[in-house]
């Protein structure tokens, strides 16, 4: 598969390019890449390679294939060390003593950091602090070609703006992986990395989304046909098992003919027959599982269900609040987070926002009962409230998603499962899998589903950075989703997109005692 973006002079060239991840998995085939003055962003669910990529064109070295370099890429990678750190700070000192200095102290100013004087003699920086100081290095030195990996990571609403404000003027060539909405909006040329292979996808932002979702509907589709091929391989095998037993029969008529003692006879066939129980067993649950997934996949394909359908009836609105915290504060490395906040949550949906640190995951950690609040009360009625951790770290389970609709929900059959997930978008193929195995991303819509059919129903979904994780499609659905729900709804995010999206009632703002209607 090739992706190209030409140029009339490239900075950057990749001819067959292939790349293997440490583990021996193949990440990238027979990728060409010709960058010169281009912007461009990288998309593509998490663990198919792109910041493996980033890599290579950077400084690093394919496993196959060649890379031709006509000028040094300036890297800011998606995980800044210690030694990222230091070489930042050491990167500013050269600045200071460099025309750049007066451009580099009014680039800090713009990101909200201290002034370079002070920066230098710091020894300790927050994850958003450390991404701005790398950021403005980059800048200020005003590379030919800039690569960027998740470069809204650790940063706040603020953040976020600024960077996108100075890549909205950026003239040089930049390519940049990323999954907020923000920054890819400024962007008309993709790649898409898949596990199949890469390409390049032209247009806006909407029109690569609304592409996005027409492919993931004919990959159900060939995922479909798959099912099929397989129903009609375990119909032919089961043809073949019929053949075999017919074939055995006569070989025990040929035994009673050689005048076999009937004590042999019976312990061959007592032991062929415990032997073929256990096979067969086997084989025709696998048949059946097989056909009925197959079936209920193809009727819920066919037709079309509003999310609405499938979404939980609920209670009458109960005068009791799900939430409630009174002169509630939390602390945390000795610093104050937040301090005498009043909450009362049942059916409103609320947004919880502030900058990186401001304890906007000990807030939600609070509601859920996951933490108690240092001073003040807390009071929670825990059946009605379903939550969701970042990445969905609290929904590691070996235990597929079809195995929690079943054993939780009133989804008991593969036909209501399979309607279900395809009202919600959720690829079928991915149901049947652990939750342990699936991307955080996949992990956050799969638990999403599950607490939607909990029965009873759940009233207040409280939710920490949802689409942090989340690629186009999976972002599209979760919006969708969280437009359709009738209940409450308290959510963190610095994602702005989404919380337009989902239409918010109020909005807390933490590092902040202000709250807004």
């Amino acid at each position: 598969m090739t992706a190209t973006a030409q140029s009339a002079a490239a900075l950057l060239e990749a001819r067959n390019l292939e790349l293997v991840a440490p583990s021996g998995r193949p990440l990238i085939r027979s990728l060409n890449l010709s960058l010169g003055t281009e912007q461009a962003a990288i998309i593509g669910r998490n663990g198919v390679g792109k910041s493996t990529l980033l890599e290579a064109l950077a400084d690093g070295a394919p496993t196959r294939g060649r890379l031709i370099r006509r000028t040094t890429p300036e890297l800011v990678p998606q995980t800044l060390t210690e030694s990222h750190r230091a070489r930042g700070i050491a990167r500013l000192r050269e600045v200071l003593r460099s025309r750049l200095r007066d451009n580099a102290e009014m680039e800090l100013a713009a990101a909200g950091l201290p002034e370079a004087g002070a920066l230098v003699r710091r020894a300790d920086f927050s994850p958003g602090e450390l991404r701005k100081l790398c950021l403005v290095i980059a800048r200020v030195h005003s590379p030919e070609l800039l690569l960027l990996d998740e470069p809204t990571r650790d940063l706040d609403e603020r953040g976020v703006r600024w960077l996108v404000d100075w890549l909205s003027g950026w003239t040089s060539g930049l390519l940049v992986v990323s999954h907020e909405r923000q920054l890819l909006s400024l962007f008309e040329h993709f790649m898409l990395i898949a596990e199949s292979g890469c390409r390049y996808l032209p247009g806006s932002l909407s029109e690569v989304e609304a592409t996005l979702e027409r492919e993931q509907v004919e990959y159900e589709r060939k995922y479909l046909r798959r099912l099929s091929v397989l129903e009609q391989q375990e119909a032919k095998s089961e043809k073949f098992r019929l053949r075999r037993e017919r074939k055995g029969r006569g070989g025990r008529v040929r035994e009673l003919g050689r005048c076999t003692p009937r004590s042999v006879l019976n312990k061959k066939r007592s032991y062929a027959q415990e032997k073929q129980g256990r096979i067969e067993a086997t084989r025709s649950k696998r048949i059946e599982a097989t056909r009925g997934w197959a079936k209920a996949a193809r009727r819920a394909l066919s037709v079309n269900l509003p999310l609405d359908a499938v979404l939980p009836e609920l209670p009458e609105p109960s005068a009791a609040p799900v939430v409630q915290l009174r002169d509630a504060s939390a602390h945390a490395d000795g610093r104050r987070l937040f301090e005498g906040l009043d909450l009362t949550v049942s059916r409103e949906r609320v947004a919880v926002i502030g900058p990186t640190g401001a304890g906007k995951s000990t807030l939600l950690r609070m509601l859920t009962g996951a933490q108690e609040p240092q001073t003040g009360r807390a009071r929670r009625d825990y059946s009605r409230i379903g939550s969701i951790a970042q990445g969905a770290t609290d929904w590691m389970s070996d235990d597929s998603l079809i195995e929690k609709l079943a054993w939780s929900s009133d989804v008991a059959s593969p036909e209501a499962a399979a309607r279900l997930l395809t009202a919600h978008g959720f690829p079928l193929a991915l149901a049947e899998r652990p939750l342990s195995s699936l991307s955080p991303g996949e992990r956050v819509r799969a638990a999403l589903i599950c607490l939607l059919e909990r029965r009873p129903a759940i009233e207040l979904l409280i939710l920490d950075e949802p689409v942090s994780v989340l690629d186009f499609v999976g972002a599209a659905a979760l919006r969708r989703v969280l437009r359709a729900w009738k209940g409450g709804l308290v959510v963190a995010s610095h994602d702005q997109s989404l919380l337009d999206a989902i239409r918010i009632d109020r909005t807390i703002e933490l590092g902040n005692p202000t709250e807004r209607d």
